[in-house]
């Protein structure tokens, strides 16, 4: 009996294993992966907003259609938060890398709601309306 159970157990990999957490990214690392770089974001397989990272941690973001805002990120205990020139309130995500992908988990949300990178590029992003070439 107790072999039989052995070789189930072996036989399942997730009952074998227990299944890795994903580890949040230090302020460090999300620098590093994302400085000079200009990602898309989408959310249930929806695209919604592009972001450009720029030097000393500033941001350009765009919820698509609207006006790009200009921004910052800083690191807050596991988390990175962002700061928008029209919002006083910071949105702080809890950011992972899985393989290639990039999420993000805003404080609060359960995460199977997490956003994700669909794009990636070292071009600058296009922004529309009254701050055209900012």
């Amino acid at each position: 009996m107790r072999a039989a159970l052995v070789a189930l157990l072996l036989a399942t990999p997730a009952l074998a294993t227990p299944a890795l957490a994903e580890v949040p990214l230090t302020a460090e690392d999300f620098d590093a992966l994302t400085q000079g770089r200009t990602m898309t974001w989408a959310e249930f397989g929806q695209v919604y907003g592009v972001e450009q990272y720029l030097p000393g941690r500033r941001v350009r973001w765009t919820v698509l259609g609207e006006d790009c805002q200009l921004g910052h990120w800083y690191p807050e205990g596991e988390m990175i938060c962002f700061r928008y020139e029209t919002d006083p309130d910071p949105a702080c995500w809890t950011i992972t890398r899985s393989g290639a992908d990039l999420h993000a988990r805003h404080a609060g949300t359960a995460a199977n709601s997490a956003p994700v990178v669909v794009q990636e590029t070292s071009e600058p992003m296009a922004c529309f309306g009254p701050e055209v070439g900012a």
